[in-house]
C-alpha cells in the first residue's frame, strides 16, 4: 500500500543544511495500522507531509498503491490529496466559525460531491465517530476529543484508501487521548483504512499492528507492539528544532493553500476566511521568527 525508499529530505534555513530524512526505507501493508515513533526531530513528521503529498522529498520514491506519487504532477498531487489521502493534525485545523457538520462537509466541497449527497455523508460520520448529538455545534462548543473526532470525520470525508495522522493525541490529556486512540483501531478494523499515526504516547503505538522506530531521519527498527521498550526522551538539538518547525511550517503552508481555494470558490465567507487566515498566518509568523533566530 505504502512504500517509502530511499527517502532523502534536506531543509536549508539560512547558511544552515538540515538532513531530516537520510535514506529512509519503510513499507506499510495495505489495511495496517503503523505508528511510527521516535525523539522530537527525528523526521517523523516530515516523513508523514511527504506521504501526505504536503511536502516534496529531496530524492527517492514514494509508492501509494502503486503509483510512485513523486512523480506526480501538481494537478495529480491535488487529485492524490483531495481524493486518496486524509490527514489529521495535532491542532484540530478546524474552521470556528462552522458547525461540526458543516467541517466534515468541507473536504467534500472541494471535489464537488452534491449537496444532499455531502449532508447524508458528514452525518453518517459524525455518527460514525460519536458525535450524531454534536452536529450542530462550533468547534468552541466542543471538547478537545470532540473537536479532534470531527476532525477525523473530515478526514475520512472522501473515502480515502489511507489516512495520516500526526500526533493525534498531543493536545488531549491521557483519557481523553486514549479514546482517540481506540477510535483510530476501531475505524481501522471496521473501515479497513491504512493508517500511519505519528506520536510520542507510547499507550497510543502499542494499538498499532506494527510500531516503526526512527532516528536521525532513518527507521531503525519495525516491531510488534509485545516488543516496544520505553525509551527516555531526550531533548531536542538544534538541527532537531530546525526541523520540526520546518516541518510545522509546511502544514500551516498547506492549510493556507486549502483556505484560499475554498475562499476561491465561494465555499467560506471572508469573514471566515480573514478569521482563519489571520491565525495561521500568525502561526506561520512565530514560526519564521525562530527559525530566523536560529540561523547563524
Amino acid at each position: 500500500m505504502v512504500e517509502c525508499e530511499d527517502l532523502m529530505k534536506i531543509y536549508k534555513t539560512g547558511k544552515i543544511e538540515v538532513v531530516a530524512l537520510r535514506g529512509l526505507d519503510l513499507r506499510v501493508d495495505k489495511g495496517e495500522l503503523r505508528a511510527i515513533v521516535g525523539p522530537s526531530g527525528s523526521g517523523k513528521t516530515t516523513l508523514l507531509n511527504i506521504v501526505g503529498a504536503i511536502t516534496k522529498p529531496t530524492a527517492g520514491k514514494v509508492y501509494v498503491d502503486g503509483i510512485n506519487i513523486v512523480d506526480l504532477s501538481e494537478k495529480d498531487l491535488v487529485e492524490y490529496r483531495r481524493k486518496k489521502v486524509g490527514m489529521v493534525f495535532q491542532f484540530f485545523n478546524l474552521v470556528p466559525t462552522l458547525t461540526a457538520l458543516e467541517n466534515v462537509e468541507l473536504p467534500m466541497v472541494l471535489v464537488g460531491t452534491p449537496r444532499s449527497e455531502r449532508k447524508r455523508r458528514a452525518k453518517e460520520l459524525l455518527r460514525l465517530v460519536g458525535l450524531e448529538e454534536r452536529m450542530n455545534h462550533k468547534p468552541a462548543e466542543l471538547s478537545g476529543g470532540e473537536q479532534q473526532r470531527v476532525a477525523i470525520a473530515a478526514a475520512l470525508a472522501n473515502d480515502p484508501p489511507l489516512l495520516l495522522a500526526d500526533e493525534p493525541t498531543g493536545e488531549l490529556d491521557s483519557v481523553t487521548g486514549m479514546k482517540i486512540a481506540d477510535l483510530f483501531r476501531r475505524l481501522n478494523k471496521e473501515l479497513g483504512k491504512t493508517m500511519i499515526i505519528v506520536t510520542h504516547d507510547i499507550s497510543v503505538a502499542r494499538l498499532a499492528d506494527r510500531i516503526s522506530r526512527i532516528m536521525d531521519g532513518k527507521i531503525v527498527e519495525t516491531i510488534i507492539p509485545a516488543e516496544m521498550k520505553v525509551a527516555e526522551e531526550v531533548g531536542p538539538s538544534l538541527h532537531d528544532r530546525i526541523v520540526e518547525l520546518e516541518e510545522r511550517k509546511a502544514q500551516i503552508q498547506s492549510e493556507i493553500d486549502n483556505l484560499k481555494e475554498l475562499m476561491a470558490k465561494n465555499k467560506i465567507s471572508p469573514d471566515e476566511f480573514v478569521e482563519r487566515y489571520q491565525t495561521l498566518k500568525r502561526k506561520l509568523d512565530e514560526i519564521e521568527m525562530e527559525l530566523s533566530r536560529l540561523r547563524v
